[in-house]
């Protein structure tokens, strides 16, 4: 079989980019709907049908943005065609051999990423689905975000003790899989986990004492923990091992933004002038940005929309103790209502989401330094509930503190700055207009730039000469056309009254 090659009369081959024990993986093109698709090519006389059915069957049962989506499956005379998303971007082994290894905060917070995604397996269904082949190969980081590939050993529980022969990668192969008489379980996994973190530090799947100096005492105990011979002795969940990562203090580190240096603990509240403005789509951004430049943040529902609550059903994410849900990688808390009372999370950035609960944010007693972030509707209909909440927001200018003020008019069609903004705004408001990412986990490179500038202006950085708060309006135009029709009407009420290498 060679490039250009045509199967099954809709996918056209264009070259390989990954093989494994079994078989090999192409990249395709549907020739229908013009798009790339991943095809796992797996001889007959290799693998018995039924292990890759079983691949297919746990990747249909999967869904997360983080894992390949099943489209077909298919056979001829000698191959099985596993038909599946390509998930575009750089191993993590790719990643490591030509950049070198990682500092230590960067490969914690990849490795947070990782914990999230194992655990999102094991808790996704009714039996937990253990991945059994965790390893920098089957890794790909796409725009700072890690996914998952390669389910050709994943299984459920129960269905591995079925399994005359067991398979894994030397150095990240818990000692278990080496034998066909131990149970698997879910610590299978974590020891790969613990194998992977050492791989991004040192370049090795394990680190012999003395090795690698420059990581922490902290990072150390957590990776030989993960590692212990003993399953009993490890880290009896991957999440368990994520909030260990979380609490590793990593001050020394450079990964702390550099437009943030020694901030004190800063309250981001998120608030909406009308249901539908995008609140709880800006704050998840938000908070996923602050995670990927490396701080520690964490998501507040301060509504009763109950929108985490779905999220979390969506992705089968448990609470821990403290009440919060790790989806994403992101730590989030819902609403649980005034009645209950739940220790803190600590986190040094806390984002609030108000929805349009505007009384609530204006009857908070915010101790910490405060930032509001209000989001608004370009459409003429929508003005008048713009100048309601400034109205009603008008209680928290000089009042709390240090507050800080972002105006967003959200998705005008361009993303850029808008050099003037309603009546009502307090003086030195920052005025951006939001640009459109459909998924606020993964903003893609001009949401990312508009979430970094949106960052400076909350935490009270400078714009560069090229950032956002410097381009010409193009989305507000339209915001301001219609802000102009009601403007004597509006007014008066405001006075009175958002590398490849897939195997």
């Amino acid at each position: 079989m060679t490039a250009d090659t045509v199967l099954f009369g809709k996918y056209r081959l264009d070259r390989v980019i990954g093989k494994g024990r079994t078989g090999t993986v192409w990249l395709a093109v549907h020739l229908g709907l013009e798009e790339y698709r991943a095809i796992k090519q797996v001889s007959k006389a290799a693998v018995g049908y039924e292990a890759f059915h079983r691949e297919a069957l746990i990747l249909k049962s999967l869904r997360h943005p983080a894992i390949p989506i099943v489209y077909d499956l298919e056979e001829d005379q000698n191959f099985l065609y596993l038909i599946q998303e390509y998930i575009k971007g750089e191993s993590l082994y790719a990643l490591v051999q030509s950049r070198g290894v990682m500092n230590e905060a960067e490969a914690v917070r990849y490795g947070v990423q990782i914990c999230a995604l194992v655990e999102f397996l094991h808790f996704a269904g009714e039996k937990p689905i253990l991945f059994l082949d965790l390893q920098p190969k089957n890794l790909i980081i796409c725009g700072g975000v890690v996914k998952i590939i390669d389910f050709g050993q994943a299984a459920f529980t129960g269905q591995c003790a079925d399994e005359s022969e067991r398979y894994g990668t030397v150095g990240c192969a818990a000692p278990e899989q080496y034998t066909s008489d131990q149970i698997l379980d879910t610590r299978t996994d974590v020891y790969a986990i613990g194998a992977v973190l050492s791989y991004m530090v040192s370049g090795k799947p394990g680190m012999a004492q003395g090795e690698e100096s420059g990581i922490s005492d902290g990072l150390r105990a957590i990776i030989g923990k993960c590692m212990e011979v003993d399953r009993e002795k490890r880290f009896r969940s991957a999440g368990e091992l994520e909030r260990r990562l979380e609490a590793l203090p990593l001050a020394g580190n450079d990964h702390r933004n550099r437009t943030n240096k020694a901030i004190p603990s800063l309250v981001v509240a998120v608030v909406g002038s009308r249901e539908g403005t995008g609140v709880t789509h800006m704050a998840l951004a938000l908070c996923g940005y602050l995670k990927r430049a490396g701080f520690e943040a964490v998501y507040e529902e301060r509504n009763a929309t109950g929108h985490i609550r779905r999220l979390a059903e969506h992705y089968g994410s448990r609470a821990d103790d403290r009440g919060i849900y790790c989806i994403r990688g992101l730590r989030l808390k819902p609403w649980y209502g005034t009645a209950v009372e739940l220790e803190e999370p600590e986190a040094r950035i806390r984002v609030q989401d108000y929805g349009t609960d505007w009384k609530a944010l204006c009857a908070g007693d915010v101790t910490e330094r405060l930032a509001v972030l209000m989001v608004a509707g370009v459409s003429l209909w929508e003005q008048e509930d713009c100048l309601r909440m400034l109205k009603a927001l008008r209680s928290l200018w000089g009042t709390k503190g240090s507050t800080a003020a972002v105006f967003i008019v959200r998705n005008p069609g361009a993303g850029r700055f808008l050099r003037r903004g309603p009546a009502g705004l307090p003086p030195g408001t920052k005025r951006f207009a939001e640009p459109f990412f459909g998924d606020p986990f993964c903003p893609g490179a001009q949401g990312g730039e508009f979430l970094k500038e949106l960052w400076d202006a909350l935490a009270g950085g400078r714009t560069g000469k090229r950032s956002w708060l410097k381009r010409c309006p193009i989305g507000g135009k339209a915001f301001f056309a219609a802000k102009d029709k009601i403007r004597d009407s509006a007014e008066s009420s405001a006075s009175s009254e958002p590398g490849e290498g897939q195997g």
